[in-house]
């Protein structure tokens, strides 16, 4: 009979952090963390030099939409950091592409932004103690009040179609879409849900503009050779909660 072992776990954070508006707070914190992994959503490219540095991680990263914001340009992004040595990285678009990012305004609507913007997954592979861990990290479609759209449908089995291939891995970010609704729970029924269940939200509602939304839109799914373990959820970084968790690959013996 065939038994699963677990290795040494992978420590990783995942985290939107609202472009540069929350570093003051975002930054202690993942360096107390000590993680191995470090998925982010809403990164300016810009600042990615400077968190490789404050972290001392290397980082892939994949462009999401261009912004004007203050009177500047700035390229936002989806960034990996990694505190191994990076195996592989790729990414791929399930909606829009990296050659043809669309010039979101200030004064654009939340609308407006939303359909200016790419969506990615950006694959990162790294080694630990001799074993793979694959994990995926991804800005999901947005929508008006969290309620599904017809195009994150379209979008969600244009990234099914992209994960098929993958033998193995981790989905974590912010999905722009509530637990207990349907593209939420469309995933958890493809990939293990690892939000606890106790858990309401991971909206802030002291630095999120909407206020107090009870919607868990962040999220932490894996496949079945992967266990997740130790779940923790942090408020008062960022207009999101950020995600701990220690991964286990799991082999047969």
């Amino acid at each position: 009979m065939n038994h699963k072992i677990k290795t040494s776990f992978l420590k990783i954070v995942c985290l939107n952090i609202e472009f540069d508006r929350h570093l003051d707070r975002v930054i202690p914190f993942l360096k107390t963390q000590q993680a191995d992994v470090i998925l982010l959503q809403e990164v300016f490219v810009k600042d990615i030099p400077s968190l490789e540095t404050a972290l001392q991680m290397k980082s892939v990263s994949a462009i999401m939409n261009l912004r004007q914001l203050h009177g500047v340009l700035e390229h936002v992004a989806i960034a990996t950091f990694s505190a191994l040595p990076i195996l592989n990285s790729d990414s791929a678009y399930y909606r829009g592409d990296k050659d043809h990012l669309l010039l979101a305004y200030e004064g654009d609507t939340p609308e407006v932004v939303a359909e200016k913007s790419a969506r990615a997954i950006l694959v990162t592979e790294v080694i630990k103690d001799g074993q793979l861990y694959r994990l995926v990290n991804t800005h999901f479609t947005w929508s008006p009040k969290g309620l599904p759209t017809e195009e994150q449908y379209q979008n969600l089995e244009t990234l099914y179609q992209l994960l098929s291939p993958l033998p193995d891995f981790i989905l974590c970010g912010d999905f722009n879409a509530p637990r207990w609704t349907a593209i939420f729970d469309a995933l958890a029924s493809r990939y293990k849900d690892n939000i606890p269940a106790e858990v309401t939200t991971t909206i802030d509602k002291n630095l999120h503009k909407a206020g107090d939304l009870q919607f868990v839109v962040d999220g932490l799914f894996s496949t079945p050779n992967y266990q997740v373990e130790s779940v923790n959820l942090f408020d008062n970084l960022s207009d999101h909660w950020a995600i701990t968790a220690k991964i286990y690959a799991l082999y047969s013996s």
